[in-house]
């Protein structure tokens, strides 16, 4: 079979966005999939980086069996726009399945006629056992037997198949076949100043059950790992120097940590990765971390969320706010920088806005990143305050725009939103800079192209992210600027223009 695997756009050009600004990683669900069936002919799209037209340029000339997408929540539409096209351009025949975070979470919203099916939970089992189906002959109408699906039967309607268990040890997966990455991606990937940059997950789950994050539901509450033995192994593989591990919580279990730096050690691997962890694992096992750093750690991306013990409570996070500036510490005194996301709330005030700026501030934090609390769909924040939604148009719910009431007027909140970023303590970030260079003299010489290339990536984007109207111009015709206090009528995805 010929088969098509996208990465849709997150959102359309000139929308504000931390992906296109921030980081951009390889598109690994796709990958991963890709390798499940090393018998077919596998194409791969990443639209966040090619123009609109490619797509129907590679559906006329490549002309697949089968175009699959993976989504999540912001780019639903987008995922959606693609199977469309897809349908439009070869017809009836081409078999369109979307899976990934969101379909798992509101299968539901994505039954339309340009869809066959979508994938419930983990894929790799699933999409192998479909294109196994398909190119055998089966008919496409009758995935009774495949679990992890639902999808449109002979007579129209949607039926789900049984629950696929997520209990297959990730070492028994074929490594992603990132050869399939065409070479124009590959100097694009990044995070910050690592770049050109490789990305692969150690792990599936988290253990934690904060209730605005959803990781926790889609992976059933259990967390599995890649041995070091197999991280190893990829790593030596990877022709790049920066590595992005895309674990939701890399830091939680130390003996596994310790097995993977005397792997590293023993291979004498020559690496620098980045990742995602708790500010209570970095505050609670300063010796690890170290050890990590001397492996090649360079980053860690972490929610502190809040400088109120309070909110943190409220949030479910079990750590406490002390535990976040010991971690901060910790890294800053090691020259691991330190992204931290802090959360604005919708009944924030002046006052609120202003105490954030100046814990920021103090806590010496080199990439602080600004997130609105939102209710994301599969989360139990989401249970307790959709009725406050303003919108479901899923655009908006990419934690940069407000989807429920906000006390200030909105355009004011969303001004002191803004303004974060010319509120930063310029000397600071000098000596910060300036302490990292310090710290780590080899790793600065071997990001500094990383470094030019992120300036100029921040320059295009500056405009856009420091100006608040950027918000309100996103807004129109969807939220109002002053929300009436009354029930909102909401599209349902896939059934709108």
């Amino acid at each position: 079979m010929k088969i098509l695997l996208v990465q849709p756009a997150p959102f359309e050009p000139g929308r504000i966005g931390l992906e296109n600004s921030l980081w951009l990683s390889e598109p690994v669900a796709l990958t991963q999939l890709a390798a499940m069936v090393p018998d077919h002919q596998v194409r791969i799209l990443d639209l966040r980086l090619d123009p609109d037209l490619v797509l129907n340029e590679t559906l006329l000339e490549f002309r697949p069996d089968l175009v699959g997408v993976t989504s999540m929540t912001t780019d639903a539409y987008q995922a959606m726009a693609v199977l469309t096209v897809a349908k439009g351009t070869l017809g009836a025949n081409v078999f369109t399945i979307l899976g990934g975070h969101h379909p798992t979470l509101a299968p539901h919203e994505f039954e339309h006629e340009h869809v066959d099916a979508v994938c419930i939970g983990e894929g790799e089992d699933t999409f192998a056992e479909l294109v196994a189906h398909l190119d055998g002959g089966g008919d496409r109408h009758a995935l009774d037997a495949i679990a992890g699906l639902r999808f449109r039967g002979a007579d129209g309607r949607y039926r789900t198949t049984a629950k696929r268990p997520q209990n297959r040890e990730l070492d028994t997966f074929p490594p992603p076949a990132r050869h399939l990455i065409p070479q124009r991606y590959r100097s694009e990937y990044f995070f910050f100043i690592a770049g050109p940059m490789a990305s692969m997950q150690t792990s599936r789950g988290c253990s934690f059950d904060c209730n605005f994050c959803a990781i926790w539901e889609f992976y059933e509450r259990r967390t599995r790992y890649l041995s070091a033995s197999a991280i190893c192994d990829r790593l030596e593989a990877m022709p790049e120097r920066f590595v992005f591990f895309l674990d939701d919580n890399f830091l939680t279990n130390r003996k596994r940590l310790e097995a993977l730096c005397d792997e590293i050690e023993r291979r004498k691997i020559d690496k620098y990765f980045l990742t995602q962890g708790r500010t209570d694992f970095i505050a609670d096992h300063p010796d690890l971390m170290k050890r990590l750093r001397d492996c090649g750690l360079m980053m860690v991306l972490s929610g502190y969320e809040s400088n109120d013990d309070d909110a943190l409570a409220a949030l479910r996070k079990k750590t406490t706010f002390d535990r976040n500036v010991r971690a901060a510490q910790i890294l800053g005194s090691l020259g691991i920088i330190s992204t931290g996301i802090f959360m604005v709330r919708p009944e924030f005030d002046a006052h609120d806005f202003e105490r954030l700026w100046a814990v920021i501030n103090e806590m010496k934090i080199m990439i602080p990143l600004l997130t609105i609390l939102t209710p994301l769909p599969g989360t139990q924040l989401w249970q307790q305050r959709q009725h406050a939604l303003l919108t479901r148009d899923v655009r908006f719910f990419d934690l940069l725009h407000a989807v429920t009431e906000t006390k200030l007027p909105r355009e004011e909140f969303y001004r002191l939103f803004a303004s974060h970023n010319s509120r930063v303590d310029i000397d600071r970030m000098w000596q910060l800079t300036y302490d990292f260079i310090r710290a780590r003299p080899t790793l600065f010489l071997r990001a500094l192209p990383g470094m030019l290339r992120f300036r100029q990536r921040q320059n295009r984007y500056r405009p856009i992210l420091e100006d608040h109207r950027s918000h309100l111009r996103d807004e129109v015709g969807t939220i109002s600027a002053q929300p009436a206090r009354r029930r909102v009528e909401l599209p349902v995805l896939g059934r709108s223009a």
